[in-house]
């Protein structure tokens, strides 16, 4: 049996472990766009697998098939197998590209139906980034929300569109100051690349629901990405309750309005609703109390 070709079948498994490998080492320690882009690469080897696995499977009798492969595993990395790779390898980059062309077309519909107005950057910000633009949109349920648009320039280059969509329900329930940590909190998820990769992610894992692995991925990587948004938004307006008293209103109030209670791709300010969601709000409200009363942020004022 030559072993070039089992070699070359191994190489998804090798680069399935190593980049899981590197994922988990940089979880906790490294800058969001390097773990988003690590776990990007991680389901997209994942994906290669899982497809290779189910041509298998289907190659080989069905629930027979199954069973020759719980018994023998080591059977999907025989030589003669190598073409199934090359179409699960096809069939995985269908599925990203699919997603992709989702994201997008979701974005630019709402992009289409909302009735949106600009609103002025708020002024003890930072300069608004040039990519960015923030809108306010007609809706009753309070939420804020982040996505990503490629949009053509001149010739064949494209150029990056980050919008912050607010709903008239949040703007009507918050301060100035609250205002403005939720427009931070938004401008941290731009910063760091999650209305490119985290919503991509979300979205293929909404298109693959029997998938255990994209699920639990995409909810560690979308708790994780709040967190740490809501950190970015007190370095940049040093009032921790400002956002937690934002995130209590919009957390708290009913889910009116034109928007599907489950809204498909973009990030948003509560990351997901329903229980979980209302039990992760709270621990966020919970950690940005306890930031508040560390005296790490003395000069906050009140109201």
């Amino acid at each position: 049996m030559a072993l070039a070709p089992i070699a070359v079948t191994y190489l998804p498994v090798l680069a399935w472990v190593g980049i899981g490998i590197g994922l988990r080492a940089a979880y906790r320690r490294s800058t969001s766009p390097t773990v988003l882009r690590l776990a990007a690469a991680f389901l997209a080897s994942w994906a290669v697998l899982a497809t290779t696995a189910l041509l298998w499977v289907l190659s080989n009798g069905g629930f027979r098939g199954i069973e020759r492969l719980i018994a023998s595993p080591l059977a999907l990395f025989e030589g003669r197998f190598l073409v199934l790779w090359v179409l699960g390898a096809a069939g995985a980059f269908a599925v990203f590209l699919v997603a992709f062309v989702v994201s997008q077309a979701v974005a630019r519909g709402i992009l289409r139906l909302v009735v949106a107005r600009p609103l002025s950057w708020p002024p003890t910000l930072a300069a608004r980034p040039a990519s960015v633009a923030l809108y306010a949109f007609p809706s009753a349920r309070p939420d804020a929300f982040t996505f990503t648009v490629l949009e053509r320039g001149r010739g064949l280059r494209h150029f990056r569109r980050d919008v912050i969509l607010v709903s008239e329900g949040l703007l009507e329930r918050l301060t100035v100051e609250e205002w403005e940590a939720v427009v931070a909190h938004e401008l941290g998820h731009i910063r760091e690349l999650d209305g490119r990769y985290l919503t991509f992610i979300r979205m293929l894992s909404r298109m693959m629901r029997w998938d255990p692995i994209f699920a639990l991925l995409s909810a560690s990587l979308t708790r994780r990405e709040e967190y740490r948004a809501d950190l970015d938004a007190v370095e940049l307006t040093r009032r921790p309750r400002a956002l937690a008293r934002a995130l209590f209103k919009a957390g708290l109030a009913g889910d009116r309005g034109r928007y599907p209670r489950r809204y498909p791709g973009p990030v948003a300010l509560l990351g997901v609703r329903g229980r979980r969601g209302r039990r992760e709000t709270v621990e966020r409200i919970r950690r940005l109390v306890a930031l508040a009363e560390s005296g790490e942020y003395p000069e906050e004022p009140v109201g």
